[in-house]
């Protein structure tokens, strides 16, 4: 069998593992697996229906709850349409407060507007995101943290300034803490800070290595560990309209996530295995094109295609949805890495992935379609995970 093949039965094989790991049991017990397709449906905190409003927090404590979610860099013409960035943070804020998802990829983030979404008094008494969150990211242009006059002005929205996409991850301090920070570029040398593929700005990709926090993880070892799970967690933004950008990005993820899978072996205590891999953000590519093959071949899975409620991808509805009269379609992902050979034990399966529409700003005369008055023109992507436990046969 040749190399090509046999990395496509590989992953193919740990693919129908990790989706079904847990249906395997009925070959030899009586009893159905808890969570059916059905049953995974009705899990959801709403009604179930893909565009119902934004779920609350999970329901079951052992569920890992991920997203992804594209902010939308404020752009001179949205102010003119009540959409400016003063009219959509809170809105912002209050989703994020109100679906709790333990880490959270963001992408077109400003330094400004991570630092307005953490500040944000939420309603009810509710405190502030910062009483909760962590964030980690690096300004895309030339890989800082904090603010100067040396920052490049933004080359795409002229009421920006000096800042730009950070593409940052934020954790729940709670649920996790950082054991590592790392940041590459999508380039032809990741590690030079604010370089891409000859383009005007950077491409920067930010991941922490989350280790399990609870009480009983952070001082348990072997067996009471289970239920326990470490996360290296990327966000990003793959480039719009240059397949060959794109690939050669693809590429470089590839590269560097079996670098990081070798060097992160044996993190937490008692782990002998590599923590859960992920990369989630806006890769401006839609199912079955080029790119997305190339994503799968490099040993990246769609959440989508993991879910327990076995919805087909082409029943998900656009992650994107332009407000001002262009195409909608599902370009945001959340994808976990099972190695080119789908050699990686996965500790967790994917309860159900949703895309959740969040309304904002009033209506507009003019205006008649829901989603030109969103909090974004992206939807937030929810992921929900829970452990899985295998039984040999």
């Amino acid at each position: 069998m040749s190399r090509g093949r046999r990395r496509r039965v590989g992953l193919s094989l740990a693919v129908a593992l990790f989706a079904t790991c847990a249906y395997f049991r009925p070959l030899r017990e009586a009893r159905p697996h808890p969570l059916t397709p059905v049953a995974a449906r009705r899990s959801r905190t709403d009604d179930g229906d893909d565009d119902a409003p934004v779920p609350g927090p999970p329901r079951d404590g052992g569920v890992l709850r991920v997203a992804s979610w594209n902010l939308r860099v404020p752009f001179p013409p949205d102010v003119e349409r009540n959409l400016s960035w003063a009219d959509r943070r809170g809105s912002l804020a209050s989703t994020i407060a109100k679906v709790r998802p333990h880490v959270l990829a963001v992408q077109e983030d400003c330094r400004f507007m991570s630092d307005d979404l953490m500040d944000i008094d939420l309603a009810g008494g509710g405190g502030k995101l910062s009483d909760v969150y962590d964030r980690y990211g690096l300004f895309n242009r030339n890989g800082e943290s904090e603010p100067t006059e040396r920052w490049p002005e933004n080359a795409f929205s002229t009421i920006v300034g000096r800042d730009g996409e950070h593409n940052s991850v934020w954790y729940d301090r709670r649920r996790f803490r950082a054991a590592r920070n790392v940041t590459f570029w999508l380039s032809r040398d990741p590690e030079a800070a604010g370089s891409s593929f000859d383009e005007v700005t950077g491409r920067v990709v930010n991941c922490v290595l989350l280790q399990d926090a609870r009480s009983q993880c952070a001082r348990g070892e072997g067996a009471s560990r289970a239920g326990c799970v470490d996360v290296f967690f990327c966000s990003t933004h793959l480039p719009a309209g240059n397949q060959t950008r794109q690939l050669w990005s693809v590429d470089v993820l590839s590269r560097m996530f079996v670098r990081y899978r070798d060097e992160l072996s044996n993190v937490g205590p008692g782990s002998e295995r590599v923590p859960l891999m992920m990369i989630a953000g806006d890769f401006n590519v839609a199912p079955g094109s080029d790119v997305h093959g190339a994503m799968e071949r490099a040993g990246f899975v769609d959440s989508r295609a993991l879910s327990l409620e076995r919805t087909p991808i082409e029943e998900y509805s656009p992650s994107a949805r332009d407000w001002y009269g262009g195409g909608n379609t599902l370009i945001d992902y959340v994808w976990i890495y099972v190695g080119v050979e789908g050699q990686l034990e996965l500790p967790h399966e994917v309860i159900s992935v949703r895309h959740a529409p969040v309304p904002c700003c009033g209506s507009l005369p003019g205006v008649d379609h829901a989603y030109n008055r969103s909090a974004s023109d992206h939807l937030l992507v929810i992921a929900d995970l829970t452990p899985c436990v295998v039984h040999y046969i």
